[in-house]
């Protein structure tokens, strides 16, 4: 399993990804068609599925996932499973919802890192101090709209003294 874990993060950390907005419909449609049959025949490691997902750029994923929904009538997720014994399997399709929507992703990391007692303090620090200058604006708004609290509401109940102050003014909070 291990082996696996490292045939999709290397990639995912170490390949050149497009940047733009420039899709190609063809190859949309000839990919979604292979992660199609990979996923069917539950080859989630095979090298063709993660050739696709780790060297596209999030347009081009978009459009692959898009026209696979149309096709085959089933978002990639849904078609993955929800298995949580497979570890492997968990983590593609984490990787897939941090490549397709990273707002969602991350807004759901913090809320479970913050969510019951105690709080995972090296989740919640990672992914604020990793997206504050990316996309925590974007971040914090998904937080509201999936939880119906606000993120600084929810660090400030979590949270004390210098981390919190940290925490805070690396989301942008606005003190009022």
């Amino acid at each position: 399993m291990f082996c696996a874990d490292l045939q999709l993060l290397l990639p995912l950390v170490g390949m050149y990804r497009y940047d733009g907005d420039e899709v190609n419909m063809t190859l949309a449609k000839l990919e979604s068609k292979i992660l199609h049959e990979k996923i069917k025949d539950k080859h989630y490691s095979d090298e063709d599925l993660i050739r696709i997902l780790t060297t596209r750029s999030k347009a081009q994923i978009l459009a692959t996932l898009n026209h696979y929904k149309d096709a085959f009538g089933n978002d990639i997720e849904k078609d993955l499973g929800a298995d949580d014994k497979d570890e492997y399997l968990s983590l593609l399709r984490g990787a897939i919802n941090c490549l397709t929507y990273p707002e969602r992703y991350f807004a759901e990391v913090l809320r479970l890192a913050i969510k019951g007692q105690g709080t995972d303090e090296h989740a919640l620090t990672r992914v604020v101090a990793t997206r504050a200058e990316v996309d925590m604006k974007t971040i914090k708004e998904e937080y509201y709209r999936r939880n119906s609290v606000h993120l600084d509401k929810a660090i400030l109940k979590d949270t004390t003294g210098d981390y919190e102050k940290m925490l805070l003014a690396l989301i942008g909070h606005d003190e009022a």
